[in-house]
């Protein structure tokens, strides 16, 4: 099955399923899942810009459609077309996250681009393992590295991935970890002092 019939089949389904979705619209996460999980980046741009097209005023998908060009490694195209959305949107943190990606793929920096206030850029050192340490210290249960991760991309633009994050703070020596097969499912938890 060729992009278009592809594209074609999606947007049919979608129709189908627009009685039960909500004004918010939603509901198309599920085709860009399954493009993104195919690694189909280029049926996922052709998708998104059909979407973005008709919803003009929808900043989502205005930003889904950078981010496509992320994914499709279309860089300088992607910060051309996220620069004005972000102009008019400065306190959004996907179109933000998007355009840092294509910064950095560039192999620029954040202070490559013209932000209306500087970026949080995360990177692995003593902060984040104070961080990660006093996330985790009240917490009764383990939690899941993306979890954890997860609320790192709250405080900023993390530069580095899960995996690098688990391997800094198992240096650190303050935590312990339950490994599973998937790096983001490794529960954590702060090491309790033993008692005497």
């Amino acid at each position: 099955m060729d992009n278009d019939t592809k594209i074609t089949d999606i947007n049919s389904r979608r129709k189908e399923l627009d009685v039960n979705t909500g004004e918010d619209g939603y509901e198309d996460w599920e085709d860009d899942y399954e493009l993104i999980s195919k690694g189909d980046y280029e049926g996922l741009k052709m998708l998104r810009t059909m979407i973005a097209k008709n919803n003009p005023e929808d900043i989502h998908a205005q930003w889904r459609l950078g981010e496509a060009y992320v994914l499709c490694k279309e860089y300088e195209k992607a910060i051309d077309y996220l620069k004005p959305l972000y102009r008019n949107n400065p306190d959004n943190g996907d179109i933000e996250h998007s355009i840092l990606d294509a910064l950095f793929a560039l192999g620029k920096s954040e202070r490559d681009f013209k932000w209306v206030s500087a970026p949080k850029i995360k990177k692995l050192n003593k902060e984040i393992s104070n961080f990660c340490y006093d996330y985790l210290k009240g917490k009764r249960k383990t939690r899941e590295l993306d979890d954890v991760f997860c609320q790192l991309l709250i405080e900023g633009y993390p530069t580095f991935d899960e995996e690098e994050l688990l391997n800094h703070l198992i240096k650190d020596g303050r935590f312990e970890f339950h490994n599973d097969t998937y790096v983001r499912s490794t529960l954590l938890s702060v090491k309790r002092k033993k008692k005497k």
